[in-house]
């Protein structure tokens, strides 16, 4: 913890430095903060729906715990394998495109899972249209918020990024609890069939679950995400797909073509600069310039990926840091339930789940211009274990104490390693191959969420069912000891 703690500042010191990174943003173009627009619709879209997600299953469509947490796994894991494949997409046809593509998908799937009665349909969507969608969704924006600021700028400029998640996550909560709680929408469960008869009509093509659809809690919800998605559509139209020079500081004042070309350190015409880092002087500013996608084949940029040491380095990271990402893939799939289980049906999940980003929107910014001269890999280490401990308070007590406790610390882990390891992910990529260096990443995140979620189903059916004994400390030191390796390796 010594090097942490010798990275120390006074809190004059850390509000001068917040404030300086928000003026190293002054001048940045428009794309950067439709980046951070986008980032909050599509983040509020996702997390509304996967807190609710096995509910949203289990009550309107009538799955078990193991099936509804195996669904939930799926769609997370799906999201990996589709974005292995996307990142070359993006890497092809550059970052507007590929939101604009996005975002359609997403809307679509979430219109059609909102409005269907059918299993057949809402599995489509969850392991085919929504998946693909999403995939192109965060980790793309990633890659723009890289193309849209200097280097002066950029790890603020994560860190910011991550507060606007965080944000659209606060509010998330909230919205849970209100149409969970306060409205108390007809559930398809109160006149639904027998699951065996739903099984018998699939055979026939009817795989409708209730025999009329309603308008549930879960399913206005996912309503609030498709309105958030729509405005998000019509934003996508505006983006550009541009590159800012980062060695420069971004400031949207055009400056003299001599100036641009020395710029560069080089006495090439400006024209011959540009052919040679492939960009093309947009009309707003010098510093602002189109950006032409590398290309390439799948095949040609994942040989081209895997050739590269600090792809392997990078990997090795994502892949430690794997078992501590399963805990928030808990906090979606377990948590939900076993308090509703422990503490009613009106226990406020929702706001105590919004604990984890109301506490990420204040100690980001200032851990992260606290320790911007600390290695991102000594922050991902130490948060590691702060996140890894924070699992043990609710196998010492099934209270709301501790549920508080567990979102609490796990939160403080989070904000000391997760923001670097954006920041770490981005500097080991090269330019032009984000979208598969970002895939990548993302892969230990979603694909944690297929175990997590038949393991969370399994767990919960037999320690803390709905109905019967419960051994719900017993489900919760299970679930510690598999996330504490992290840290450890």
């Amino acid at each position: 913890m010594a090097t942490i703690c010798t990275s120390a500042v006074s809190p004059s010191v850390l509000i001068s430095k917040v404030t300086s990174g928000f003026a190293s943003l002054r001048g940045s173009p428009s794309e950067l903060w439709k980046a951070y627009v986008l980032k909050f619709l599509d983040s509020y879209a996702y997390f509304s729906f996967s807190i609710i997600f096995t509910l949203f299953l289990s009550s309107d469509f009538g799955y078990s715990d193991v099936t509804a947490g195996t669904i939930y796994g799926a769609w997370g894991a799906l999201i990996t394998i589709y974005g292995l494949v996307a990142g070359f997409i993006v890497d092809n046809i550059g970052v507007a495109s590929s939101l604009r593509l996005g975002f359609a998908l997403s809307l679509i799937a979430r219109i059609l899972i909102f409005a269907t009665r059918r299993r057949s349909i809402l599995l489509l969507n969850i392991c085919l249209t929504l998946p693909l969608g999403n995939c192109l969704g965060i980790p793309v924006l990633t890659t723009g918020i890289r193309r849209y600021t200097n280097e002066a700028s950029r790890g603020f400029a994560f860190g910011l990024f991550y507060v606007v998640m965080n944000v659209s996550a606060l509010i998330s909560g909230p919205v849970v609890d209100m149409l969970t709680i306060l409205y108390k929408g007809e559930t398809s469960s109160e006149k639904a069939i027998d699951e065996t008869d739903d099984t018998i009509n699939s055979a026939s093509g009817n795989t409708a679950f209730a025999n009329e659809w309603s308008l549930s809690s879960y399913r206005a919800i996912i309503l609030t995400g498709v309105v958030a998605n729509i405005i998000a559509c019509f934003i996508t139209l505006t983006v550009r797909e541009i590159k800012v020079d980062s060695k420069e500081t971004v400031q949207m004042i055009p400056v003299p073509r001599s100036a641009s070309a020395s710029s560069h350190g080089s006495n090439m015409p400006l024209e011959e600069v540009m052919d040679e880092l492939e960009l093309e002087p947009c009309s707003d500013s010098q510093n602002v310039s189109t950006f032409k996608p590398a290309g390439g084949s799948a095949l040609e940029i994942l040989r081209e990926t895997l050739s590269t040491k600090s792809f392997w380095r990078f990997l090795v990271v994502c892949l430690i840091t794997l078992n501590v990402r399963m805990i928030f893939r808990h906090l979606d799939a377990t948590l939900p339930k076993y308090m509703m289980r422990e503490f009613g049906p009106d226990v406020a999940k929702g706001t105590i789940y919004a604990i984890n980003p109301a506490l990420i929107i204040i100690l980001v910014p200032l851990v992260t211009a606290a320790t911007t001269t600390v290695e991102p890999l000594v922050m991902i280490h130490y948060g590691a274990y702060v996140s890894a401990l924070s699992v043990f308070f609710l196998v010492m007590s099934t209270s709301i104490w501790a549920c508080v406790l567990f979102v609490s610390v796990l939160s403080v882990g989070e904000a000391i390693w997760s923001p670097r390891l954006y920041d770490y992910t981005m500097s080991m990529c090269r330019e032009g191959r984000e979208g598969t260096y970002m895939a990548l990443s993302s892969a230990p995140l979603f694909l944690a969420k297929l175990p997590v979620g038949f393991m969370s189903g399994y767990l919960l059916q037999k320690y803390c069912p709905e109905d019967g004994e419960r051994h719900s400390q017993t489900m919760w030191l299970i679930i510690g000891l598999t996330t504490a390796l992290s840290p450890i390796l």
